[in-house]
């Protein structure tokens, strides 16, 4: 029979109400030693007997450190409760215990009350965050706690602190380095078709981005997100203001707002008569105090884009303010641009390009919305609103669940999504340029084309497989013959096979200007 342990004993013993555990460990019979599996989803760490701790709160809180990484809601659910008079007494009595000095630490850094305990001044000073279990701000930007003698490099603060664990993936993926491919990607094209390509990408992204919420924007209005993705790289501080002023930026003038939301908004559908809450954010009187930490948080990312990996912590600053959800519009299109500003912050994405990160999102919907619920369903499941009766306020969604969320799932979405555009996207998008530059050369060279309707032939080929379909034939190039348009279409055709050829082959272009020349 197995027997709950760490974080899943502290959770049932204390009665906290604490999210379902991603990662559970367990005190099983059946076991030689100990072992992981996969279970509906969720991790399961299993140990033989000899694992179990002894029935204490420090001694299963020593255990969960070690095994199952550091848990910032549930330590917070447990010390507004108990764990005062353990910690302390276990501080005092092993002064030197690198178990003891975190918990310490960490008891004061959550209640912000002091205990009445120290460290061994022989002790060597110990990160508060196992590296080898998380991502972790650098040293060199890390506090020292002389009381403790502990190295603070939790990535936020008390207000706004999400963690992100070491999978494997993420271990590996972070490893590749993506945002120097990208680098070195860019650097084998012609500067001027660059230039065309960061202007199409802009556009892509914003389309894709209102496309996500299932929106078709104005031509102003996607101008107006256009300007705001260059405008990401100059790196201005957040703040209360600056998010006002890029939240006007996104909405309608009609939905434009002048401080963070003071009503209490929700995530669902409408049936006439009938709403369907999928998702309550935080409470009005709890918003100020998250935006404050996350703003905070986003300002030592600023400072120091190089103490924490750029993916990581975009995830973790962009996925919080969507779960924050401060304004009654506009939250998706800026949590969006967050991860482009983070990113081009930590010069991660190549000066004057944008990666196309939302249409990822867009072609990976699914998987987006999963990540989205891997936060949103178990809050849902505990809290209670009746949008119907909006003076009530809703029960569960208490601020420390989104103080300190776990992102490594929106982590591992999002840099999913990055990996699949700096391997495939940008090389694609930018053969589809050159491909249209070939057609478009080629056939302006035979035919007078009325304006637009040249490009509006390319794209319309290309969009049904080649041919011209009867229907825009007929809508826009009545005039055209059969065997012009059967000669165009080959044009096309070849503008875009050479393209295809592989990459090897992208350095050949030439610039306009050299073209010119010869």
């Amino acid at each position: 029979m197995a027997d709950l342990v760490g974080y899943s004993y502290l959770i049932d013993h204390y009665r906290l109400p604490a999210r379902p555990l991603a990662r559970r460990a367990l005190i099983s019979g059946g076991v030689q030693g100990r072992r992981e599996r996969t279970v509906g989803g969720d991790t399961v760490l299993e140990f033989q007997p000899s694992y179990r701790p002894d029935e204490t709160l420090t001694a299963h809180l020593q255990f969960a450190l070690r095994y199952e990484g550091l848990n910032l809601e549930v330590l917070a659910h447990l010390f507004s409760v108990t764990g005062a008079e353990e910690i302390r007494a276990y501080g005092n009595e092993q002064p030197r215990s690198v178990a003891a000095r975190r918990l310490g630490f960490l008891y004061e850094w959550l209640t912000d009350k002091e205990l009445d305990t120290a460290a061994s001044r022989k002790a060597a000073y110990v990160p508060v965050l196992d590296e080898s279990q998380h991502f972790g701000m650098a040293p060199d930007v890390s506090a020292r706690n002389e009381k403790y003698r502990v190295i603070d490099n939790l990535p936020g603060n008390r207000s706004f602190c999400p963690l992100v664990s070491k999978t494997k993936y993420l271990s590996e993926v972070v490893n590749q380095d993506l945002g120097r491919e990208a680098r070195e990607r860019l650097a084998r094209y012609p500067a001027d078709l660059l230039k065309r390509a960061a202007a199409y990408l802009y556009l892509k992204e914003t389309r894709s981005s209102f496309e996500v919420e299932r929106e078709r924007p104005s031509s102003d209005k996607a101008q107006r997100f256009v300007d705001l993705l260059r405008q990401a790289e100059v790196g201005q501080p957040l703040s209360e203001d600056r998010l006002i002023e890029l939240q006007n930026a996104v909405v309608d003038p009609r939905y434009r707002e002048a401080s963070y939301r003071t009503r209490q908004n929700w995530i669902g559908d409408e049936f006439g008569y009938i709403k369907r809450v999928e998702f309550v954010p935080p409470r009005p009187e709890d918003v100020r105090s998250l935006m404050d930490g996350l703003t905070e948080f986003a300002e030592r990312l600023r400072a120091h884009p190089d103490a924490i990996e750029p993916v990581i912590g975009a995830s973790a600053l962009s996925f919080g303010f969507v779960f924050i959800h401060p304004f009654m519009d506009g939250n998706g299109r800026l949590h969006r641009y967050l991860i482009h500003e983070t990113l081009s912050n930590a010069q991660f994405t190549p000066k004057g390009i944008v990666l196309p990160v939302s249409a990822v999102i867009l072609s990976k919907l699914e998987e987006y919305k999963r990540s989205l619920a891997a936060f949103s369903k178990p809050v849902n499941d505990r809290t209670s609103y009746n949008p119907e009766v909006p003076d009530v306020p809703p029960q569960g969604n208490d601020a420390v669940y989104f103080r300190y969320f776990d992102a490594t799932a929106q982590a591992s979405f999002l840099y999913s999504a990055i990996e699949h555009t700096v391997k495939r996207d940008l090389d694609e998008e930018i053969r589809y340029l050159m491909g249209f530059d070939r057609a478009r050369t080629s056939l302006n060279a035979i035919a007078d084309w009325p304006d637009h309707s040249l490009d509006l032939f390319i794209n319309v080929v290309r969009q049904n497989g080649g041919r011209l379909s009867a229907s825009k034939r007929k809508s826009h190039f009545p005039l055209l013959r059969d065997d012009e348009i059967e000669r165009f279409e080959r044009i096309v055709a070849e503008g875009f096979d050479r393209t295809d050829e592989g990459a090897d082959e992208i350095p050949l272009l030439r610039s306009e200007s050299e073209r010119t020349q010869r």
